[in-house]
C-alpha cells in the first residue's frame, strides 16, 4: 500500500519518547520496511549477535511474526525475541486500514539471570568479551515498566492517526474502500454491492481485504459493526434495538448471535455489564478478544 510519511516530525516524536522511556522506536510500513527510528541502530548487544546470518535471520523473522501476529489481533502485543530480550509493537491505523506498525525493543527484564541471556548469545558470536560488555548496556526494565511504556507507545498511535505523520495515499483504493464501509455501515453492504460499486473483481477485494483488513471484507464489515453497536451500548439510554439498527443489524436474533460470537457476551449482557460498571465507577475488563489490550509471550521464530 502506498503511505505518505512526514519522516522528520515522526523522528522527533521517537526521540521525545526515548528522552523519557529510554527505549528505542522503530516504525515501520504495512510491508515490514523500516521508515524511521530512533536511535537509528540496535542496541550494540544486538548488533553484536546480528553479525551472524543465522542471528540476523531470526531477528527479521521475529519482527515479521510479531507484526503480523499484530496485525490479526489488531492489538498490543508484548513479547521476549529469540535472545530474551523484550520488545512490543502495536498497529497504526486510520479507518480501520492497518498503515504500519510502531516496535520498541531490545529491553531486559530487571532481575532476568544474565547467564540465560548471555548463554544464548554466545552461541552466535565469538568474541565474548564484547558481548558481555554490550550486555551490561542494556537497558533493563521491570515488567510493570515494560507494559506501561507499551501502553504510552500504543496511545502514540491514535496521535500518529490524527495528526496524520502517516497517512493513505488518497489514489489508494484501500483508503475509498474503508470510508465507503464507514459512510454505508447502516446500508447493504454485501460483497456483491461492494463489487459492484468499485467495478473490481471478487478475487481482488478478497486480496485487498486480506492483506490490509487481516480478514475478509465480510467479516470485518460483521466485526465494524459490532463494535459500533458496542459503543453505542455503552451510552446510558441507549436500547439494543436501537444499537442493533445504528450499527446495521436489522434482524434481532442474527444481530445477538453474531455479537456474542465476537464479544463474547449477549447484547443483554453487555449492557448489564457497562450499567455496573457505571454505577460502580470502575471498568469492568471482558476477558476476550476486544477487551484484552495485550498479551506476553515468547515470540520464538519458526
Amino acid at each position: 500500500m502506498k503511505i505518505k510519511a512526514d519522516v522528520e516530525k515522526l523522528r522527533e516524536l521517537l526521540m521525545i519518547f526515548y528522552d523519557v522511556a529510554k527505549v528505542r522506536i522503530v516504525i515501520f510500513d504495512d510491508d515490514f520496511n523500516k521508515i524511521t527510528a530512533y536511535p537509528e541502530d540496535s542496541c550494540s548487544f544486538c548488533n553484536i549477535i546480528k553479525q551472524n546470518p543465522l542471528s540476523r535471520k531470526l531477528c527479521k523473522e521475529n519482527d515479521r511474526k510479531a507484526c503480523t501476529e499484530c496485525k490479526e489481533s489488531d492489538r498490543l502485543c508484548i513479547y521476549k525475541c529469540h535472545a530474551g530480550l523484550f520488545e512490543a509493537v502495536a498497529p497504526i491505523k486510520m479507518n480501520g486500514v492497518t498503515l504500519g506498525y510502531i516496535m520498541l525493543g531490545q529491553v531486559l527484564e530487571s532481575g532476568e539471570n544474565p547467564d540465560g541471556v548471555l548463554e544464548y548469545a554466545f552461541e552466535f558470536v565469538e568474541d565474548a568479551e564484547a558481548l558481555k560488555l554490550a550486555y551490561g548496556k542494556l537497558h533493563q526494565k521491570s515488567i510493570k515498566q515494560i507494559e506501561s511504556i507499551a501502553k504510552l507507545m500504543e496511545i502514540s498511535t491514535c496521535y500518529l492517526e490524527i495528526t496524520k505523520l502517516i497517512s493513505i495515499d488518497e489514489e489508494n483504493i484501500i483508503f475509498h474502500l474503508s470510508n465507503y464501509i464507514n459512510d454505508n455501515i447502516c446500508n447493504d453492504l454485501s460483497v456483491e454491492s461492494i463489487l459492484e460499486h468499485f467495478k473490481i473483481s471478487r478475487s481482488r477485494i478478497y486480496d485487498i481485504s486480506h492483506k490490509y483488513f487481516g480478514m475478509s471484507i465480510a467479516k470485518y464489515i460483521r466485526r465494524k459493526r459490532v463494535l459500533i453497536a458496542a459503543e453505542y451500548l455503552a451510552r446510558k439510554d441507549a436500547k439494543i434495538s436501537e444499537a442493533a439498527a445504528a450499527s446495521g443489524f436489522f434482524d434481532y436474533n442474527y444481530f445477538s448471535k453474531v455479537f456474542k460470537a465476537e464479544m463474547g457476551v449477549t447484547p443483554t449482557e453487555y449492557k448489564k455489564m457497562q450499567i455496573f460498571r457505571d454505577n460502580n465507577k470502575k471498568f469492568l475488563t471482558n476477558e476476550n478478544q476486544y477487551a484484552k489490550i495485550h498479551c506476553i509471550k515468547r515470540c520464538d521464530a519458526e
